[in-house]
């Protein structure tokens, strides 16, 4: 399964999403994400997970890792 994450700073902070309280790691903090869907690409499942999780609109930099 493959998975996607956001590193979102902004003013030099950095955002950090709290997990629902009836999943795996609830309440642990995490980069918001999720799966990527199949025939998606990384950084259409970025967009669409964080627009899902936040509602809001980002476009997607460098990649940070794997």
């Amino acid at each position: 399964i493959d998975v996607v994450a956001a590193v979102i700073k902004k003013n030099n902070k950095y955002l950090i999403a709290q997990r629902n309280r009836n999943k795996h790691l609830s309440l642990d903090g995490s980069f918001p994400g999720g799966k990527v869907e199949k025939n998606e690409t990384f950084e259409v499942a970025l967009k669409r997970e964080i627009k899902e999780e936040l509602n809001i609109d980002i476009s997607v930099g460098e990649k940070l890792g794997e």
